[in-house]
């Protein structure tokens, strides 16, 4: 016998065939909206993510470090460019050891974001190289129009057949001299002839044009900068007026320090212990890999950061400290600091310790020198305790998971200090099995001054 059922139960029925899509639909949005965090790893606070690449080699060191936009259309010029000022020192490199000249033999690409919105974007590339001996430093800028994701040209800025170069160039030459009354005229005046060439170095800011002038071409190490204003007739409307947007470096979020578990070295001086370092990050998606491992584990590390990358990473470095891990000093942008003069030493220094400051109140307590450079002089500028290591995978030159993986765990040692990097995808991937393998082969994984700790407690 059926029995049709109540007008309550349809409408339960109803009721949760509701429910499931409103389920389904809310389930869908969360997995839509952890798909756009995993999206903006790569993201710093401004919006604006570091590319680094980094040879510890001691024939062959460089350091190259370049913006990345999220446009390709800019983030492909940059590129372009990096890469090939990077092959061009690995070629005279290898032809300068055939000819059996000394070393050491470096590159170092740093840069500055000298003027950033939604609108557009001025970086300036400053690049050092080092053949023989003999070193150089030239001055590179690129200028994008975000807006319409393209690069501009000096004459972009301008309206089409105006006199810019003419005007540029007088202006240039008269505050040069000005402030330069002994300065050579006949130089300073060929240098700032009405040239592209002249006036190729340039910065697009909010209420100015910054030209750079390299001391071979005016005698003078300096730039100047043109007010809009002084241009406003020949200026294109689009760049007249534009507004800067603060960069995490130039207003960091900074609530107080960050909570630091405060936890006695729960390790027996006759543990194992090892402590794993990671270099020239942070980079979020493989920093944070690694992060979540070592959480898995118990386990802690010490992450030598360069401040060129923390200023835009400002959450990776919170939570490196709130969980128990150390933030090291490994320099603003990895230059070799022993060639360096008392005073950019100290400031490459100086700089990433204010950052880090900046960022979490702690400051950290060791350097890592670049390339393990250090000297009397460099360790005269600070007092930071010199960090270095055991052993070292060489995964910046290994990009091989299962060749770092075997590398690192044939030479663990009790009380051994092993270097990686954590700017790397393959590196990121090793430390996870390295973690695993350490802590099922009973090591305690601890930081580098939990390491000197558990040292003096075993009285070395």
């Amino acid at each position: 016998m059926s029995v049709k059922p109540s007008n309550r139960w349809i409408n339960i029925v109803i009721f949760m065939s509701i429910f499931i899509v409103l389920a389904g639909c809310s389930s869908n949005k969360a997995a839509g909206h952890t798909e756009a965090k995993k999206q903006e790893k790569g993201r710093g606070q401004s919006g604006i993510g570091v590319e680094s690449l980094v040879s510890d080699s001691e024939q062959e060191r460089y350091a190259v470090h370049y913006p990345v936009f999220h446009i390709k259309e800019i983030d492909d010029r940059l590129k372009e460019y990096v890469s090939g000022e990077l092959n061009r020192f690995k070629k005279e490199n290898e032809q300068a050891r055939a000819r059996k000249e000394s070393g050491p033999f470096e590159l170092n690409i740093k840069y500055k974001v000298a003027y950033y919105s939604k609108q557009a974007a001025a970086v300036v590339l400053t690049e050092y190289i080092e053949t023989d001996g003999v070193g150089k430093t030239s001055i590179k800028t690129f200028n994008a129009d975000l807006k319409h994701k393209k690069m501009l040209g000096l004459d972009d800025l301008f309206v089409k057949n105006s006199d810019f170069l003419y005007r540029i160039a007088n202006i240039s030459y008269e505050q040069l001299k000005r402030k330069n009354p002994n300065a050579d005229a006949d130089l300073l005046r060929k240098g700032t002839s009405p040239s592209e060439k002249n006036f190729s170095r340039f910065s697009l800011l909010e209420d100015e044009i910054e030209f750079y002038f390299e001391k071979g071409q005016t005698g003078l190490d300096q730039s100047v900068k043109i007010e809009k204003d002084e241009l406003k007739d020949i200026l294109r409307d689009q760049y007249k007026s534009m507004t800067k947007n603060k960069t995490s470096q130039e207003n960091p979020k900074h609530k107080g320090a960050v909570p630091i578990p405060k936890e006695e070295i729960r390790v027996n001086p006759n543990d194992k212990v090892i402590a794993l370092t990671f270099d020239d990050g942070p980079n979020p998606a493989p920093t944070n890999k690694i992060l979540d491992a070592l959480k898995k584990y118990d386990g802690h590390a010490t992450f030598f950061v360069l401040g060129s990358r923390a200023q835009y990473y400002p959450e990776t470095i919170k939570r490196m400290l709130k969980e128990g891990n150390e933030v090291g000093n490994h320099s603003w942008d990895h230059p070799l600091l022993t060639r360096l003069s008392k005073e950019r030493a100290y400031k490459e220094i100086n700089d990433t310790q204010t950052v880090i400051e900046k960022i979490s109140g702690h400051f950290p307590t060791h350097l890592r020198p670049p390339y393990g450079g250090i000297n009397d002089s460099v360790r005269g500028l600070t007092n930071l305790k010199i960090a270095l290591w055991d052993v070292d995978p060489e995964d910046w030159k290994y990009k091989n998971k299962d060749y770092i993986v075997n590398h690192v765990m044939s030479r663990a040692g009790d009380g051994k200090v092993i270097l990686m990097h954590d700017i790397y995808a393959t590196s990121a991937s090793a430390a996870e099995e390295i973690i695993k393998r350490l802590t099922k082969q009973g090591y305690k994984l601890v930081t580098v001054t939990q390491l000197e700790e558990i040292q003096k407690h075993r009285g070395h």
